[in-house]
C-alpha cells in the first residue's frame, strides 16, 4: 500500500512540474498556442490558392535564403517556407510560418514598416498583430503583396503577386492560420 502511494504521489509531482506547450498564459489569461505545420503538403491551403489559380499545386523549393531576409528569419526560427501555384506558368505565392519563440517578429518588424508596410487590423481574425503592403496598379497582377500576420505565437507571412486585395487574401491567410492549430 505504502508503494502505491509513494508511486502515485511520485506521478503527481512528475505531471504536475510538467510543461504543456500548447499554452502561453498572458496576464492570467491562457490561449492556444499554435503550431508550425511540419510539411508543406496541406490540402486547405492548396485548395485555396486553387480557388486563385486553377491548378495550383504545392511547389517543392530548394531554399537558399539570403542573411537578414524574412526568408532567413523563418528557417531559422523552427519555421517552414511554402511555395504554392503553377510553376511553369511562374505564377503563385509563398507562405512563412515560423515559431515566435524567439521573438523574431518584433526583430523583423521595423523591417517590414521600412519596407512601406502598414498595420491593420485583419477580418474575423483574432491576430496579435498584423502588417499588410500593396505595390502595385496593374488590373491582373500586383506587384508586391504581402501580409504578416501574429498569431497564437507563430509568425504567418503571405505573399502573392496575383492577389489584388485584402478580400481575395483572406481565404488564403485562414487556411495558414488553419494550418497552426492541426
Amino acid at each position: 500500500m505504502k508503494l502505491r502511494i509513494a508511486m502515485f504521489l511520485t506521478i503527481l509531482v512528475i505531471t504536475g512540474c510538467s510543461a504543456d506547450d500548447n499554452i502561453v498564459s498572458t496576464d492570467s489569461v491562457e490561449t492556444f498556442a499554435g503550431k508550425v505545420p511540419e510539411s508543406c503538403d496541406i490540402a486547405e491551403v492548396i485548395s485555396e490558392f486553387d480557388a486563385q489559380v486553377p491548378g495550383s499545386k504545392f511547389v517543392p523549393t530548394d531554399w537558399q535564403p539570403f542573411p537578414g531576409t524574412d526568408l532567413d528569419a523563418a528557417l531559422t526560427n523552427q519555421g517552414i517556407a511554402c511555395t504554392y501555384g503553377i510553376q511553369v506558368a511562374e505564377v503563385g505565392g509563398t507562405i512563412l510560418w515560423a515559431s515566435n519563440s524567439s521573438n523574431v517578429w518584433e526583430e523583423r518588424k521595423q523591417s517590414w514598416i521600412d519596407a512601406g508596410e502598414t498595420p491593420i487590423d485583419l477580418p474575423d481574425i483574432q491576430e496579435s498583430a498584423a502588417y499588410i503592403l500593396q505595390d502595385g496598379t496593374s488590373a491582373d497582377e500586383m506587384h508586391v503583396w504581402r501580409i504578416n500576420l501574429l498569431i497564437n505565437g507563430v509568425w504567418i507571412q503571405v505573399g502573392a503577386s496575383f492577389l489584388q486585395n485584402l478580400d481575395e487574401a483572406l481565404p488564403i491567410i485562414k487556411a495558414a492560420i488553419t494550418a497552426t492549430v492541426k
